[in-house]
This record gives structure tokens, C-alpha cells and sequence, in this order.
């Protein structure tokens, strides 16, 4: 019997090599387009501020002031709306109040975009004052809450930045840098019957508030004519009166300093009115190449009389804060209530 010569592995191995040929180059990825955000519900997974101590310690706060002290058996509560910035909104903002502090040596700013280990942090629109809720009442408190949101009728909606100016708060000791608000109905109606530029976030406080007073809890810019019902009846004293969608509004930085005249004034050419996504003019800020590029539309004009402060092309793409949801933090744990689904609406 003839012998019969087989192949043997090391040989097969050695073959496979030469035929295999060069691997072929992995496709490069850009990480920002290839993963899709974290779900808004992610981030209440894990609280932003920890309760670090039992005692009102300023030291472990930047030497803030816990302006309701904390009572055994009573749970810090908090009513509001969560915003996590675009990429572009953040990296605009970012810059901006940079280069803020760089050019005020004598106040301290400090940003609320970011940790102290450069993570990005949420921001949000304040629906209610800070509460405390006992044990008793924590459950009821958000059973209560989750039926009014279900039950108003609001569906998701869109607000945009009118604004940026410093908010002097008193009882916190604070100034802070704020983002104006403006709801884009607003925006796009023509009527004038009402003064009101936030009416959804206005209704939503309305129903945190009542829930608030019958817990026996402080309700939020109660001073506000939109609020208030002591004057009811009496225009002439509601006239009077501030409107409530002047207050609404999104903390990105604080200093303990009062905000002089030459820093509202600073503030005022550093961010400038290109990056306010609403004013006298409809106006979009884009960001190209590192370079910020402005295009303005009158109102009413057509969009061929365009008329560009520079020679760049960009799309232009305004910054809207979108709301679908209303949050409530109960000690460290944040429930998130969706607004409801038009078409899927409740009974009032």
C-alpha cells in the first residue's frame, strides 16, 4: 500500500497566512454620531448632588449655605425641569463663561456645566422651591404630582433663550448667570392678549404650587400676577404686577459677588446677542470650524433677504431647551414624569 502524505497543521497555518493577505483597515468612527444618547430616565439612575453629611457643612459645598437645614426624618425635595445641553450649546456655553472669568479677575465665577472633575452636568428650570417633605407625606407628595402633570393637557414643547443677564438671589447670598426663557408658541403667535411668554412652564407651576400648599410648603414666585390669586379680580392691581414668565429661567454659573455694572456689562459683550435664540430678529448661532457664525432673519422678511455678519455658509440651528418631562427629586432618588401624548390626553 502506497504511503499517503497529509498536510500537517503547521504547514496549513503557514498556507492560510500567505492567502489571507493584509487585514483589511476597521472603517473609522466618529464616537459622537455613532452613539446615541443616554435616555433622559439614565440619568436618574444616579443623583448629581449626594448628601455627604447630616450637618450643614458650607465646606463641602464651595461655601454654600443649606437654606433649608436638614431635619432627621424630613426629605429635601426639588419640582423641575432637566436640560443636558447639545454638543454645540455646550462647548458655546463652555467658551463663553471661560472667557468671562478670564477677563474678571476680582469675582470668582464658577460654572455649573461641569464637575470638579470636568464631567458635564445637567441643568435645569426650577418648578417649585426647595421642599421637605416628611416620611408620611413623601409618597402622597409624588402620587399627587405624577396625576396633575398626566392631567394638564401639555404636551412636550419647546423654549427658547431670549436672554442672558445676572439674577441677584438674597436669601442664598448668590448671584447667578442665567439663561432668559421663551416658549416658541410664543414666539410664533401673532396675538397679544396675553404678556405671558411662558405659558406651558406657567400652567406646570401652577399645579406644583397648589400641591406644594397643601403639604404645607412655600410655593414658587408667588409674586408673579400668573401666580398669585390674592388679587383676583383687581386688573388694576394684577397690572401692576411682574408676569412670571420673566422668571422662569436655567442657572449655568454663580459668584458669591453682587453683579457690578461693568460685569452685567462684560457679560453682555462676551455672550452678545448672537447667542440668544430669540430677539427682534430671529437669530441663529452655528459653530464651524472652531469659527461662530451669525445669520439674522427679519420678522416677516423673505428667507432669500438674508442678510449675513460673515462670509461663512453655514445651516443655521438655534438652541431650544425641549421639554417632554417634569421631574421630581425626592432625597436622592428623581422620578421622571413624561407630559402627556397628544391625542392620549387626560381629564382635567
Amino acid at each position: 500500500m502506497a504511503l499517503v502524505n497529509y498536510t500537517s497543521d503547521s504547514d496549513a497555518e503557514s498556507d492560510a497566512a500567505v492567502d489571507r493577505g493584509p487585514p483589511a483597515k476597521k472603517p473609522r468612527i466618529d464616537n459622537e454620531k455613532a452613539l446615541p444618547p443616554l435616555p433622559s430616565a439614565f440619568h436618574d439612575l444616579y443623583a448629581s448632588t449626594v448628601r455627604t453629611s447630616t450637618a450643614d457643612d458650607p465646606s463641602l459645598h464651595q461655601g454654600r449655605v443649606r437654606q433649608i437645614p436638614h431635619k432627621a426624618g424630613n426629605w429635601p425635595s426639588h419640582v423641575y425641569i432637566e436640560w443636558h445641553p447639545p454638543n454645540e450649546a455646550f462647548s458655546l456655553l463652555t467658551k463663553r463663561i471661560s472667557t468671562l472669568r478670564k477677563k474678571t479677575t476680582d469675582v470668582t465665577i464658577t460654572s455649573f456645566l461641569t464637575s470638579d472633575l470636568g464631567v458635564p452636568l445637567p441643568l435645569h428650570i426650577s418648578l417649585s422651591r426647595p421642599l421637605s417633605l416628611t416620611t408620611a407625606d413623601k409618597d402622597d407628595f409624588l402620587t399627587q404630582l405624577v396625576s396633575s402633570i398626566k392631567r394638564s393637557n401639555i404636551p412636550p414643547f419647546d423654549l427658547c433663550i431670549r436672554d442672558v443677564e445676572w439674577h441677584r438671589t438674597e436669601e442664598s447670598g448668590r448671584s447667578f448667570l442665567v439663561l432668559r426663557l421663551e416658549s416658541s408658541s410664543h414666539t410664533t403667535s401673532t396675538s397679544t392678549v396675553t404678556n405671558n411668554k411662558t405659558p406651558e412652564l406657567t400652567e406646570l407651576l401652577k399645579r406644583c404650587n397648589k400641591i406644594a400648599k397643601e403639604y404645607g410648603q412655600p410655593g414658587l414666585y408667588e409674586w408673579a400676577s400668573d401666580i398669585s390669586s390674592n388679587d383676583e379680580g383687581d386688573s388694576k392691581k394684577m397690572a401692576q404686577k411682574t408676569s412670571v414668565s420673566n422668571a422662569f429661567h436655567i442657572s449655568i454659573a454663580w459668584s458669591f459677588s453682587p453683579p457690578s455694572n461693568e460685569l452685567k456689562q462684560l457679560t453682555s459683550r462676551v455672550f452678545g446677542p448672537s447667542f440668544t435664540s430669540t430677539s427682534t430678529a430671529a437669530t441663529a448661532t452655528n459653530i464651524h470650524k472652531g469659527e461662530e457664525t451669525t445669520k439674522t432673519e427679519p420678522q416677516g422678511q423673505p428667507t432669500d433677504k438674508v442678510r449675513t455678519t460673515t462670509t461663512t455658509t453655514t445651516t443655521t440651528t438655534p438652541t431650544y431647551v425641549h421639554v417632554d418631562a417634569v421631574k421630581a427629586k425626592i432625597g436622592n432618588v428623581v422620578t421622571n414624569i413624561p407630559l402627556p401624548t397628544p391625542g392620549r390626553k387626560g381629564k382635567v
